[in-house]
C-alpha cells in the first residue's frame, strides 16, 4: 500500500512537472516572439529616418514652425492607426511606440502592437486624454520583472537617477517633443480615498492646474528644483509599484517649450 501511495504521488510529481515545463516554454516563446516584434518595430521607426515627410516639403522649406514629424513614425501609424508616439527616456530601456485606443479602456494592457495578446502589452495612453487637446497626456505601462516596457520608472525612486535621466523625449503626429521631470511620487489606487491623478486630464481653470501641480509636488519623493505653471502641457508615466498594495510610481513631466 505505502508502494502504491508513493508511486501515485511520483506520478502526479512528473505531470505537474511537465506542465510547469509545458508554460514555461510557452512564456519563453512568447517573450521572444514580443521582443522580436519589438525589434522590428524600432528597426521600422529608425529606419524611415531618411525618408521625406508632407512636412519637409520644397513649400514647407522655409517655414521653421511647421511641425516635424518623424517618417519613422508615420509609417507605423500606417501599419496600426492606434500607434500615436513614440516614447523614449535616453540611458534606459524605454524606447517604445505609444498606443491611443480610446474606444475601450485598457486596450493594450495585454496587447500587442498588432492586436495579438502579450502578457508585456504596450505604452498606452489613457483612454480619458485627448492627444490634441489635454492639458496633461497619461501613459500606462506595465512593471515587467524582466525589466521591459515601465519597470524603469520605478528607478526614479532615487534622486541620482533622477538627475541621470531629467527629460523624456516624446515623438508625435504633431511634432517631436522634449518633457522636464519635475515630481516622482508613489501612491495607491482603488483604496476609494487615493489621489485620482488618473483623472486630471483638463483643466477646468488657472487655480484647478495650480491645485494640481500642487497637490504633485506634495507628494513628490524628493524636491526636483522645478515644477510647472498654467499653459505647461504636461506628461504623467504611471505603472505598478510593489511596496504597497495596488501601489503605483508616477513620474510628471512638464513640455519645454
Amino acid at each position: 500500500m505505502r508502494y502504491k501511495i508513493a508511486g501515485m504521488i511520483l506520478a502526479v510529481s512528473l505531470v505537474l512537472l511537465g506542465i510547469s515545463e509545458y508554460f514555461l516554454i510557452d512564456l519563453f516563446l512568447e517573450e521572444r516572439e514580443d521582443d522580436m516584434l519589438q525589434e522590428q518595430l524600432k528597426e521600422i521607426y529608425e529606419e524611415s529616418e531618411n525618408e521625406d515627410t508632407p512636412e519637409e516639403s520644397e513649400g514647407d522649406e522655409n517655414d521653421r514652425s511647421a511641425p516635424s514629424v518623424r517618417p519613422g513614425l508615420l509609417a507605423l501609424h500606417k501599419k496600426n492607426p492606434d500607434c500615436i508616439g513614440w516614447l523614449q527616456i535616453e540611458g534606459t530601456v524605454i524606447d517604445y511606440p505609444v498606443m491611443y485606443h480610446p474606444e475601450k479602456e485598457n486596450y493594450y494592457l495585454h496587447r500587442d502592437f498588432n492586436e495579438d495578446y502579450s502578457a508585456n502589452g504596450c505604452l498606452f495612453l489613457s483612454e480619458l486624454c485627448n492627444p490634441d487637446t489635454s492639458d496633461n497626456l497619461i501613459i500606462y505601462g506595465h512593471h515587467m520583472n524582466s525589466g521591459k516596457m515601465f519597470a524603469a520608472l520605478d528607478k526614479y525612486k532615487s534622486s541620482k537617477f533622477y538627475r541621470e535621466h531629467p527629460l523624456i523625449s516624446y515623438n508625435t503626429l504633431q511634432g517631436e517633443e522634449t518633457y522636464q521631470i519635475f515630481a516622482v511620487f508613489r501612491t495607491p489606487v482603488y483604496t476609494g480615498n487615493d489621489f485620482p491623478y488618473y483623472t486630471f486630464t483638463k483643466a477646468e481653470s488657472i487655480s484647478d492646474y495650480q491645485e494640481y501641480i500642487k497637490a504633485v509636488k506634495e507628494r513628490s519623493i524628493y524636491d526636483t528644483g522645478n515644477a510647472a505653471v498654467f499653459g505647461d502641457k504636461l506628461l504623467t508615466l504611471s505603472t505598478c509599484e510593489y511596496s504597497q498594495r495596488n501601489g503605483r510610481i508616477v513620474v510628471v513631466a512638464k513640455r519645454i517649450r
